[in-house]
């Protein structure tokens, strides 16, 4: 009986496996030095190329490492990539980020990012073909003026806001949907 039981775990194991690796591989056609989307057939909630899509990206956190890309850039490079994967006319792609405390160091310019982790900034290509796909990126001025940091110190296409609350609130306020940047 046990026998049966393991025989018949594994077989299920092993159908989950099989039908895991039949996903097509991830497309990345807005943001290539960002996060792929991978099309998901028969999907119960798909993305309408007809829905315009408010999001805004609360940037928190810090990459793992000094070498990876920030989170809020991967999940705005994903929603960018699936929206353009999904044919979501870019009028109806609005997508901002917004960077408070810890990310703000993964804007730096290369030579103020190489200085203080030792690697060169793996965020730079990310932010620039988000910002050329239309994605809105600010810095929290709070943040700025505690750290005594200059907007020249980051990478170009960066907006200063006075706040970053007062930006995911004003986004908010407007429809927007917040997303998390874990």
């Amino acid at each position: 009986m046990r026998l049966l039981s393991f025989v018949l775990a594994s077989a299920a194991f092993i159908s989950m496996n099989a039908v895991a690796a039949d996903y097509a591989a991830p497309k990345s056609p807005a943001v290539a030095d960002g996060t792929g989307y991978v099309e998901i057939p028969g999907a119960q909630v798909a993305i309408d190329p007809a829905h315009v899509y408010k999001v805004i990206v609360d940037g928190l956190n810090a990459a793992a490492k000094p070498t990876a890309v920030l989170p809020a850039l991967n999940r705005a490079s994903l929603m960018v990539n699936a929206m353009t994967v999904a044919r979501v006319p870019s009028a109806n792609r609005k997508v901002v980020v917004v960077f408070h405390g810890p990310s703000v160091d993964g804007l730096l310019k290369n030579d103020g990012y190489r200085a203080k982790f030792g690697a060169d900034n793996p965020n730079l290509k990310v932010i620039e073909q988000l910002v050329a796909a239309g994605v809105e990126l600010f810095v929290c001025g709070q943040h700025m003026a505690n750290a005594k940091l200059g907007m020249e110190a980051l990478a170009p296409g960066i907006k200063l806001a006075t706040a970053a609350s007062i930006v995911l609130v004003t986004y908010q306020n407007e429809g927007y949907a917040i997303v998390a940047d874990r």
